[in-house]
This record gives C-alpha cells, structure tokens and sequence, in this order.
C-alpha cells in the first residue's frame, strides 16, 4: 500500500513538473490522426450494414461473406499494426498517417472498377486493412511524445471518440449511400469523398516545418538505454502481456458485435428481427453517439473520479457491455424498438470506457519511444481476438442458424477480459526511473525542460 501511495504521489509531481508550454503543432498532428481514423473506421465497418446484399451479389452464404470480407480485414489489421507500431517508432508518425490516408483512399476509388469478382473485392479490403491498422498504432506515441502526461488520457479519448464517430457514420452512409444508388460498390465507392479532407490535412501537416520534441522528466529512462534494451524490458513486465490479453477479449467483442449487430437487426424473421438496413443503421449510429459521449466521459472520470486508475474503469466498460450485449436477445427487450435502442445506447456508452484507458495506461507508464511498439503489439495481436470473434461468430451462425450463440460468446469475451483487467499493474521497471527523476527534478518545477532534437 506504501508503495503504491508513493507511486501514485511521484506520478503526481511528475506532472506538476510537465506543466509546461508543448508546441502548438501537436494540435494539428491530433487533427490528422483524429481525421485518418474517422475514415478508417468508416471504411472498416460500412459493408457490416450491407452484408446481406453483398452476400447475395457475390452468391455466398451470409456467413461465409461475413467471415471473407470482415473476418480477414480484422486479420490484416493485426498485421499491420504490429508492423507499423515499428515503423512509427523509428521513423515517425507523419510517414504512417500519410500512408494511412492513402491505402484508405485509393482502393475506395478503384471498387467499382476492379469488385467485380470475389478476389478483386478481397484485395481491396486487404489494402484498406493495412491502413485501417496501421493508424491504430499511432495513439499512445501521438500522446506519449507531444502532450504532457496529464492530457494522454483525454488524447486516447479523443481517438476513440473518432472511432465511434467512424462507425456511426459508417452504419448510416453505407444504407443511404445504397439506397440512392442501388448498387453497393458504387454506394461503397462514394465514401471516399469523405476520405479526401483526412488525406489534404495529413499531407499539409507532413509537409510542414515540425517543432523539436519536448523531454519529460519523468521518460528519460530511455537516454541511458537502447531502444531494444528498453523494448526487452518492457516485455518482462506482466503489464504488458495482461494488456495483450484484455485488448484480444476488447477486439474480439468490438468487432464481431459490431458485424454481428447490424445485420441481426435488419434480416427477416426468423433468423433477424427484420428492422431493415436502414433502421438498422440508424439504430447502430445511436450506439456509436453513445461510445462518442462514452469516449468523452472516460478521461473525465479516469482523472477526476479514479485519480489516474485504469483498472476500475476498464472493469466497469466490460462489465457492463457483457450485461447490454446479451440484452438484445431477449423477447421482451427486442419486443419493441425504443427498448432495442436504450440497451444499444448503454452499451455503446461503457464499451467506449475501454480502449482509451488502455492506451492511456500506455502512454502514461512506458517511454515514449517504444509506445509506438507496445500499442502496436498490443492492439495488433488482439486484433487476431477480433478476427476470432468474427470468425466463430459467423460459424455459430451457421451451424446453429440463430445469432444467439454468437452474442453469448461475445458477453462471455467480456467477463473474460474483465478478469484480466485486475491484473493490470504499473510496470514496475519504469515507475521506480520515474520516481528517481521527478526527485531530482523537484527543485526545478518553474523551470522549463529542455527539448529533444529528434523530429516527429
């Protein structure tokens, strides 16, 4: 308990220490990743709404076009965001969002001249993939390195307030999109008029004189090690392998709810409940403005309610998602629409408790430099829990011709990650350095810290 309590007091002189003028720049470098992820998760999740019609043009079984089209997108993702957590690290953030722009952009272009065929509309997803994963690395080094410590938090929540913004959108364009054109690859190809604005402001920012980045007292336990001597000592901590568990369980319950979700809603009886796409969709943007206002809530009651703890917010976004995931599937709550939508909502809210805390715990107990590396690990290999959520939800859909065991293996994800979360502690190596240098730091908290010469 003591040794908590003087963590907890170090961590808060530490950011008394870090109250100081960051560079203006680092607002325009959160726009970009605030737009390229907004695009992102629009391109991710609007053919989820749709499925049913794809499935039907391309004479597939709903199960297996849900498994191809999402389940291998969410693979791809993974891959690309280990490996870009790496190249962020080493040479930036800008080269990364740019690339993200694009891979999100041009393949949008290019579906109605080239998704005529089943492989043509495979590989344009697994491009979009590798920008849809790789801006996912790009969260805790863009708090990590240009906010202080006490702001990662909003900045994570910020992030993933552009991803619930992303599928809201997504679940209301695609159908709208769809019904004026009639045709779904033209009604896919649209959307990258919304990908345009995120690409002009990535290149503008890339291409503009960057200010040097500001040293912490508090991350300078890198100056006396190597990049992969500090790596390996990350991956001694048990924090790290805890976060890898609670973001497979958090993917997998993201993602195949929300592939899941839409078409349940929109199917006929009896497999659905025959609300339509478009109803469908809407009732899916209720749930992604309830993660929006979620998202938004998380910092506020991370800093202020829990003073700076993950753990009990990350316990309550899981706990709660497991209560209103299940929810849907009973007589008396899907019965009526206005039910349906009030558990939507409240699961939207809590699920979005989730991501930004995790990061946060990133961005506010590993060095800045390997935060590239640690998300990308983190959230990389749980995206194989999303490509796994996805893929044995459409295999229960298949073999037992009802979503209900596929909703069942999503709340029970939850539970699952829940357990996890209590195991989620500071990694130990790099609170005692913190501790050292806010101590040597103490004298000087009017003075300004020196900045690095290292160019993000």
């Amino acid at each position: 308990m003591a040794q908590d309590y003087n963590s907890d007091l170090a961590e808060l002189k530490l950011a008394h220490v870090e109250a100081r003028n960051y560079p203006r720049f680092r607002w325009l470098v959160l726009l970009s990743m605030f737009l390229v992820t907004i695009v992102s998760d629009i391109i991710m999740i609007s053919p989820a709404p749709l499925m049913g019609v794809i499935a039907e043009s391309l004479n597939m079984s709903l199960g297996d076009a849900t498994g191809y089209i999402m389940g291998v997108f969410n693979l791809v993702v993974a891959v690309s965001c280990v490996a870009s957590g790496i190249v962020c690290d080493r040479w930036g953030l800008m080269p990364v969002l740019v690339y993200c722009s694009l891979a999100l952009t041009l393949p949008t272009i290019a579906l109605p001249y080239f998704g005529h065929d089943f492989q043509g509309i495979l590989l344009i997803r697994i491009i979009q993939a590798t920008g849809c994963g790789a801006v996912l690395a790009t969260v805790s080094p863009v708090a990590a390195i240009w906010f202080p410590r006490k702001d990662r938090g909003i900045v994570t929540g910020i992030q993933q307030m552009a991803v619930s913004s992303g599928i809201a959108t997504g679940f209301v364009i695609a159908p709208a999109l769809y019904s004026v054109t009639g045709e779904w690859r033209t009604a896919m190809a649209w959307q990258a008029a919304i990908c345009l604005p995120a690409v002009a402001v990535t290149l503008i920012v890339a291409m503009m004189p960057k200010p040097p980045v500001p040293v912490s007292a508090g991350d300078t336990y890198e100056k006396s090690h190597s990049g992969k001597e500090i790596f390996n000592a990350a991956t001694r901590q048990p924090a790290t392998w805890v976060g890898v568990f609670i973001c497979f369980c958090l993917m997998w319950i993201l993602n195949a709810y929300n592939d899941l979700t839409p078409a349940y809603l929109a199917i006929e009886p009896p497999l659905g409940l025959g609300f339509g796409p478009l109803a469908a969709g809407k009732m899916m943007m209720l749930l992604e403005i309830a993660s929006v206002a979620g998202s938004l809530a998380t910092a506020f009651v991370m800093v202020r309610v829990f003073k700076g703890k993950v753990r009990p917010v990350i316990g309550i976004g899981f706990s709660m998602f497991a209560v209103f995931t299940i929810s849907i599937m009973f007589p008396f709550v899907h019965s009526t629409a206005k039910i349906i939508a009030v558990c939507l909502i409240i699961a939207g809210f809590f699920r979005a408790w989730v991501i930004p805390n995790a990061l946060a715990f990133v961005a506010m107990h590993y060095p800045p430099h390997i935060t590239g590396k640690i998300v990308g690990m983190w959230i990389g290999l749980g995206i194989f829990g999303s490509s796994a959520g996805v893929i044995c939800g459409a295999i229960a859909l298949r073999q037992t011709g009802n979503y209900q065991l596929s909703f069942i293996l999503v709340s029970a994800m939850s539970l699952i990650g829940l357990v996890f979360t209590f195991f989620l502690k500071k990694p130990r190596t790099f609170v005692r350095q913190s501790q050292s240098q806010t101590t040597a730091a103490e004298p000087e908290f009017d003075q300004k810290l020196p900045t690095a010469k290292i160019v993000r």
